[in-house]
């Protein structure tokens, strides 16, 4: 998500409204984490990047924590141990859900296809896709 509010991509906002992203409530706390991050690599206005946040958040279905099963965040544990803990919620909404898991990490992708966890996706490969 990082990298579509930093680019400011009008072609984001079109494969937003086509394609049904979800994401983590978690997400939006990453979001405010990295909100110094994302200001100062962004090339937009100050006010070009408010309308693109809430053009891209007005399109994200946001899913609270509550509807992602004990169950979905003990497997996504297991997947995620060995490789990268930070991203467990992202692989339980996934889980939970069963959607595809669309990462820029390409040591957490190969890590999980090792695993055997086949519902991921490089997002470099989701755009070659869907673009």
């Amino acid at each position: 998500m990082f990298s579509i509010f930093i680019s400011g991509r009008d072609e984001y906002l079109e494969l937003i409204k086509r394609v049904k992203f979800l994401m983590p409530d978690y997400g939006l706390l990453e979001l405010q984490e990295h909100q110094t991050i994302i200001l100062s690599k962004t090339k937009l206005k100050n006010e070009e990047l408010t309308n693109f946040t809430l053009d891209i958040l007005s399109d994200i279905l946001i899913v609270p924590n509550f509807l992602i099963s004990t169950q979905s965040y003990l497997q996504a544990y297991n997947w995620c141990k060995e490789i990268d803990l930070d991203d467990l919620v992202y692989v339980a909404l996934s889980i939970e859900f069963n959607i595809a898991f669309i990462t820029r990490d390409a040591i957490l992708y190969e890590g999980l296809k090792q695993k055997g966890f086949s519902n991921v996706i490089l997002w470099q490969d989701f755009l070659n896709d869907y673009l």
